[in-house]
């Protein structure tokens, strides 16, 4: 199996169609790689929660990476193997950023979406994931306990935001974009290249055993940690100048990582049609 040990996916524009569905060539591919042992792990910027029906219906049973990089949870019993969570101050200062400048922002805490105003930013999130949320007012918690924020709006408006936060706190928050209108606040140092590596020493091997796929800013660490990092064709174009053809596969529209698979793993009876 060229000495890979665990495959690392992307959800959104990877294993999952622009539609959110998943193909049954994309399951039969996922599926055959944990029946090889070859561990299939999800990475995304999504709860366990909001993961869980995908995961259902791929039939996997490898860690899972949430909250890009925030979490790790055990694919076969549910159980939190490792979780980082925001510093208290700032992640309540972030929160006052988004009340001065009126743009929305959600936050993760125990698995629970929150946030304090009913907008149409939150009925479009919640229907993109599938889980319900909650309004709340975040200086009623004693402790916050986040496990991320996200900001959702223009990402022209959004750029002064990373630089404010950046600039101000910096040096205990991760900031990045998981999507031209989603800016990710997460505890300083966790990326979904970390986890990486954290889940392939859970698994007993390394990142040189390791091979990723995704297509966004904040798939990029995780594939430039793994061995073999592979790029969407739906990808952003500046994510895909950073990597050969070899390492590209196609849309996520067209059963790209099932192809990739079925070729880099030499599947020549492996089936396309539904």
């Amino acid at each position: 199996m060229k000495n890979i040990r665990a495959c690392f996916f992307d959800l959104d524009g990877t294993l999952l169609r622009t539609d959110h569905t998943v193909s049954p060539a994309v399951i039969r591919a996922v599926r055959r790689l944990e029946e090889e042992g070859v561990a299939p792990v999800i990475a995304t910027g999504r709860s366990y929660e909001a993961l869980l029906p995908i995961k259902e219906t791929l039939g996997i049973h490898s860690p899972v990476i949430c909250y890009n990089g925030s979490m790790i949870v055990d694919g076969r019993d549910s159980s939190v193997m490792s979780e980082h969570i925001l510093p208290e101050e700032e992640a309540r200062r972030i929160i006052d950023i988004a009340r001065r400048e009126d743009y929305f922002i959600l936050a993760y805490r125990k698995g629970e979406l929150l946030y304090e105003k009913e907008r149409p930013e939150a009925a479009a999130y919640r229907n993109r994931i599938g889980i319900p949320g909650k309004v709340v007012n975040f200086d009623s918690f004693e402790e916050l306990n986040l496990t991320k924020c996200l900001f959702i709006a223009d990402h022209e408006k959004l750029k002064p935001i990373l630089t404010e936060i950046e600039n101000l706190y910096g040096g205990n928050v991760n900031t990045f974009f998981s999507d031209p209108l989603f800016l990710e606040v997460v505890n300083k140092g966790v990326d979904k290249g970390r986890a990486v590596a954290e889940v392939m020493k859970l698994l007993g091997g390394t990142v040189e055993e390791a091979m990723a796929m995704g297509d966004g800013y904040n798939d990029l660490p995780m594939l430039q940690a793994a061995r073999w990092g592979v790029v969407m064709e739906n990808g952003l174009s500046d994510l895909k100048a950073l990597f050969p053809p070899e390492r590209t596969a196609g849309h996520c529209d067209n059963d790209g990582a099932a192809r990739y698979l079925a070729d880099y793993f030499g599947w020549t009876d492996f089936s396309f049609g539904d």
